[in-house]
């Protein structure tokens, strides 16, 4: 059986589903191939930036402004992608579809000690403040129960703590967008044209040979191969690169998340996205959150894990590296030293994999037809994801385009 294709996406997640659609819309017949039975076993998205680690410019602020991802996410999503600010409550603004994925206008906001923490410096929080303000993003200086009362969860005033807070950047609905996008994909392709559970890929002449179940098919490619590198794909790559006889970039590592489901005390206020020491911790809505103010006692709280730099194996093949004392140490800190709850109820934890690259540049592993890229920066913050998708694409357009003319 045949697929002939001017472009074949191979990879899981989001990022794959995206470049179909921009492929698509510009003409162009994809054939996508994922390595696994479900599209996002992996789970390597995450719904917003945590602004948790590395350097906290206001490049990546402003990227997470609800203006700028909304720009990014809605031209390739098919359908309505809802808009939620804590000023709706107030005053109903027409119809909204409450099935959508909706993204949320939160403030951010940062607390520490009076005297600091060992991951950020208070003075990097005021020369933040100070960028902030120059771009007229409001930003604001909190001491004391003006800053503690705002964080989710929290409902008493606690004394040594301050605060910075940028109102109005934003979070996703990850699970709707996903699955609406894949059903649309799905639907636009057909059956024939998405296939998974993909293994034994060869290359032939002009196009490549896999395998899918007891299934043999092959494939001509006008334009190439675009492989999407998340951590799940680094054997078959690696193994590849020996094939080609070239030597593929090194990432600096893959960072481990661990996205932890806690009981609130109280009902958490859902207007603000709080950042504590190695945590970023929200109220876990899905949709518009209600006026109610008991809809929900749902507390997510995404904890910073290491950075694995042994790539022999993908991290979650060795559970040991998950829910370590230190992760229940950094719990504890919030939720009893700085929350004062008397327990910790735990509904659950997610475990995620993301690779952290110096350069995310696209990698041409073969330059012979068909042509192989490697496409890094595929997985973390959704929006950044669907940009990367986007980019690539366009990429091997404009190099078509070229050689056309």
């Amino acid at each position: 059986m045949a697929l002939d294709s001017d472009v074949a996406l191979l990879g899981t997640g989001v990022a794959p589903l995206i470049a179909a659609n921009h492929l698509l819309s510009q003409g162009k017949s994809v054939l996508l191939l994922n390595p696994d039975l479900d599209f996002f076993l992996e789970d390597s998205e995450l719904s917003l930036d945590p602004l948790l680690h590395g350097k906290i410019t206001l490049d990546r602020i402003q990227k997470s402004t609800p203006q700028k991802a909304l720009a990014t996410l809605r031209p390739d999503f098919p359908g309505p992608l809802e808009f939620w600010t804590s000023h709706m409550q107030k005053k109903k603004q027409g119809f909204h579809d409450p099935t959508a994925p909706h993204l949320r206008e939160r403030d951010r906001l940062w607390i520490m000690p009076d005297q600091g923490s060992q991951d950020l410096s208070w003075s990097e929080l005021e020369n933040l403040y100070v960028e902030a303000e120059d771009s007229g993003l409001n930003p604001q200086i909190l001491d004391g129960f003006s800053a503690t009362r705002k964080f989710p969860g929290s409902t008493s005033s606690q004394p040594g703590f301050r605060g910075l807070l940028i109102p109005k950047l934003c979070d996703l609905d990850i699970m709707r967008y996903r699955i609406g996008l894949m059903e649309f994909i799905r639907e636009r392709l057909g059956p024939k044209n998405v296939v998974c559970a993909v293994n034994q890929l060869d290359w032939l002449p002009g196009g490549i040979r896999f395998r899918a179940g007891k299934t043999v098919t092959t494939a001509q490619l006008g334009l190439g191969l675009l492989v999407f590198w998340t951590p799940r794909l680094t054997s078959w790559i690696f193994g590849q690169s020996r094939s080609f006889e070239v030597r593929p970039p090194s990432p600096l590592g893959i960072r481990l998340w661990e996205e932890w489901s806690l009981i609130s005390r109280d009902p958490p206020n859902p207007q603000v996205i709080g950042n504590f020491s190695d945590l970023t911790v929200w109220a876990d809505y899905e949709g518009p959150p209600s006026v109610d103010p008991n809809r929900t006692s749902r507390l997510s709280a995404l904890r910073l894990g290491p950075l694995v730099t042994k790539l022999a194996q993908h991290p979650t093949d060795n559970q040991s590296n998950w829910a370590s004392s230190e992760s229940f140490y950094s719990l504890a800190r919030l939720t009893q030293d700085f929350l004062n709850w008397n327990h910790t109820t735990i509904r659950g934890m997610k475990a995620k994999a993301i690779f952290e690259w110096k350069d995310e540049t696209p990698w041409t592993m073969c330059k012979t037809h068909p042509r192989i890229e490697i496409v890094r920066g595929c997985d973390g913050p959704l929006v950044d994801v669907v940009r990367t998708a986007k980019a690539s694409c366009d990429r091997i357009l404009t190099e078509d385009n070229e050689l056309l003319n």
